[in-house]
């Protein structure tokens, strides 16, 4: 008999996260009970787990993860216990403008399992048997917990329009970077230069495959790069989230270039009279990336990263800095946010 209680991390407040012993999600007809294997720390659960907050308490986090099915609804179609999936946690309305377009990732009343409703961050979660991918053999757990961020680099580089031979500068080494460099040599670059100001960082992403690095806190990452690549890259992505580097983003393309932001920066961003002329005057285009769904549902993004992740050409194993136990959760989410640890993607093991 499937057990009643399970252990999760539940969010109540502001820094006010708890470890304890709550009830096994109920499913519906058409859902899956995943039993969970293991569930990415998202830089986006730092605000709402300790700045900002979430949109209701109390709520289990956690959106990136993969797991095996444990049980089924009376109507689930081609899955059964002891399948091993990876989740697409979007769950858009199906009903508004965008939706009815396919652009499911612009859906304007969307729920996300572990943003709007409980999530990961628990041995157990409830998903709707539409939203699992079926793990390949080959694939193991851990790096499937990287599907879901890995197609948020997957889409930004798919809107950067990349052709064979081009040279791509990806501002900000962290995880959305690195995955992003991998898709942006994937998608034909020629050359990938990587910009951040950890050394360490940058060091991570020569091995994933950049082919120059360079470190801001030593030169001017404009001038660098429009010297190496004689007036500037013909592709832009900018995933650190920085105001700074989302200036800088549209410095460094190229005349007729092309500028993606993935990154979050949650502050304004105002544009010197230099930059202004180059978007101008360079007639340069600037490109917002949002999640990562298009229809068939969850889309191109998700299939391509599970068939890249199954072949060995995408890496997320050597990403995984830290691999922590539910119990200690609260704890890290705190030292991300104070800025206490020197970390890379953290996944938690349930």
């Amino acid at each position: 008999m499937m057990q009643k209680t399970m252990k999760a991390a539940v969010l109540y407040g502001l820094r006010d996260i708890r470890c304890e012993t709550v009830p096994v999600p109920d499913i519906g007809r058409e859902d899956v009970l995943v039993k969970v294997k293991y569930a990415g720390i998202c830089g986006s659960d730092i605000p709402r787990a300790m700045v900002s907050g979430a949109r209701r308490y109390p709520l289990i986090l956690g959106h990136e993860f993969c797991g095996e099915v444990a049980a089924v609804g009376e109507a689930v179609d081609g899955y059964r216990p002891g399948d091993r999936v990876a989740v697409a946690p979007l769950i858009p309305c199906g009903n508004c403008e965008h939706c009815r377009e396919g652009h499911y990732g612009l859906c304007e009343h969307y729920n996300i399992i572990g943003t709007g409703s409980d999530g990961a961050f628990a041995e157990y979660t409830k998903v709707p048997f539409r939203h699992l991918l079926r793990l390949p053999d080959q694939l193991d757990y851990a790096t499937a917990a990287g599907i879901e961020p890995a197609t948020i680099g997957y889409h930004g580089v798919a809107k950067g329009g990349i052709q064979a031979g081009d040279t791509v500068a990806v501002l900000g080494c962290g995880p959305i970077g690195q995955l992003t460099l991998q898709w942006a040599k994937l998608f034909g670059a020629a050359t990938v230069i990587a910009v951040d100001i950890f050394p360490e960082k940058l060091e991570l992403a020569k091995s994933l495959g950049a082919d120059i690095l360079i470190n801001s806190r030593e030169c001017d990452p404009v001038q660098r790069i429009r010297e190496l690549t004689g007036g500037g890259a013909q592709v832009v992505l900018e995933t650190a989230g920085s105001k700074i580097t989302q200036e800088q983003a549209v410095l460094v393309a190229r005349k007729q270039g092309r500028v993606v932001f993935l990154g979050i920066s949650h502050s304004d961003l105002p544009l010197q009279e230099k930059t202004i002329e180059a978007i101008l005057r360079g007639e340069i285009s600037l490109q917002g990336s949002w999640n990562s769904y298009s229809a068939p549902y969850p889309g191109k993004a998700w299939t391509a990263t599970l068939e890249f992740m199954s072949q060995g050409k995408l890496q997320f194993a050597p990403m995984i800095s830290h691999r922590i136990k539910l119990e200690e959760l609260a704890h890290y989410l705190a030292a991300i946010a104070d800025r206490t640890i020197s970390f890379n993607k953290i996944l938690v093991e349930i």
